[in-house]
């Protein structure tokens, strides 16, 4: 074999060692990237759907798969995991009062610097707030 033709041959060893590398490291890359798919229904073990929304039962869902639970184990589990829902919820709500309380505040002290039309403005994007906030409440969750 001459030179010539060794040059090509590490050439085109070279050249396909590229294709393979780099085609296995796209296929990744776009495999990673790719959409996952939504939660909002998946299949269970007995051919039924689970909503992957609620808080109980994505708890109840990990809980399972990551201990190993048995479905007796389960059924004791989420009493408990209803009463955090609830907890939580509660902590939420005041929370968010709270938030609302300081932001009330923190407007009506700000109010003395503005003009007329930058309160009504304020007041406005106030009120958006509140109208977005209340839609958003009232949503079931997308998860």
């Amino acid at each position: 074999m001459t030179v010539k033709a060794k040059l090509i041959s590490g050439l085109a060893a070279i050249f396909v060692a590229g294709l393979v590398v780099g085609g296995s490291v796209g296929f990744q890359v776009a495999r990673s990237n790719a959409p996952k798919a939504p939660l909002t229904e998946r299949r269970d073990s007995k051919g039924g759907t689970r909503s992957g929304g609620d808080f109980v039962e994505k708890m109840c869902l990990r809980q399972q798969k990551d201990l190993g639970l048995s479905d007796e184990q389960l059924t004791k589990i989420k009493p408990v995991y209803e009463q955090a829902s609830a907890d939580l919820k509660a902590v939420n709500a005041e929370n968010y009062e709270r938030v609302r309380a300081i932001y009330r505040a923190s407007h009506e002290r700000i109010k003395p610097f503005l003009t007329t039309n930058q309160v009504q403005k304020l007041e406005e994007k106030i009120r958006e707030r509140e109208m977005r906030f209340k839609k958003h409440s009232q949503e079931k969750p997308k998860c």
